[in-house]
């Protein structure tokens, strides 16, 4: 948007929209000044009114409001009731998460073969709850021996399905961990959050199978042998973890 403008509009029922500027700023949104870099909430079925500045870009995204729901009291983000509202970042993880969102969201809107699927929507909303829960009354305060217990649990989790992967719900479910203490504990031991290290761990099985020769399929069947589908994400995966293609890897 090239000069100022004025917005006001009704958030679709039933749907939760978040917006995430990239350029620019909104100078008030619910009548309140924001502080640059907020994030925006326009509620689910409520009225929004927000003024931004000129040179101002940003995108959206929405999630069905159940699902959202559901998500957050499996993983233990604890929301409150979401109306429109600007969230102010106040962490280094917060806003580490908004430009997540903001890659994530930007490369699907841009990316030409980019596809939606619900890992791709599982990933956006932990983000999105990870942003909207950025204060310290939701700060992880587990203890060392819980965290390293939901890790076991995690991983055996992981181990056996490897085949069909299961989601971060099931997971943290499963693990009886939130997801803040889920992602703590896998950065504390292996440097990298839970969902990397699965998708690492089948990039591994993989990757084991081209070389060994253990099995006799093309490439693409190895891939979704260990649940990839999308070749082209699992491609630009593999050789961002191995230095090399696949087929590198398999000497073609």
């Amino acid at each position: 948007m090239n000069q100022r403008v004025h917005q006001r509009g009704v958030s679709p029922k039933g749907w939760v929209t978040f917006g995430i500027p990239s350029n620019g700023a909104v100078d008030k949104w619910q009548s309140k000044d924001v502080t640059d870099g907020a994030f925006l909430s326009f509620g689910d079925s409520d009225g929004f009114d927000g003024i931004s500045t000129a040179g101002f870009t940003g995108n959206v995204v929405s999630f069905e409001t159940d699902r959202l729901e559901k998500l957050a009291e499996t993983c233990g983000f604890h929301l409150e009731h979401d109306n429109p509202d600007a969230h102010k970042l106040r962490s280094k993880a917060g806003l580490a998460s908004m430009a997540q969102l903001e890659h994530l969201v930007s490369g699907l809107l841009t990316s030409a073969d980019a596809q939606w699927s619900e890992e791709t929507e599982e990933t956006l909303m932990l983000e999105a709850l990870s942003i909207l829960t950025d204060n310290e009354a939701h700060f992880d305060r587990s203890q060392a021996a819980s965290r390293r217990r939901a890790v076991d649990r995690a991983m055996d989790l992981m181990a056996a399905n490897l085949e069909d992967p299961v989601s971060i719900e099931e997971i943290c479910k499963e693990s009886g961990a939130s997801w803040r203490t889920l992602d703590r504990a896998f950065k504390e031991q292996f440097g990298l959050g839970p969902k990397s290290y699965y998708v690492r761990l089948r990039l591994s099985r993989v990757r084991e199978d081209l070389l060994t020769g253990s099995f006799d399929g093309t490439i693409n069947d190895a891939a979704n042998r260990r649940g990839f589908w999308h070749m082209g994400q699992f491609a630009r995966d593999y050789r961002r973890f191995f230095r090399e293609l696949p087929s590198e890897t398999r000497g073609l």
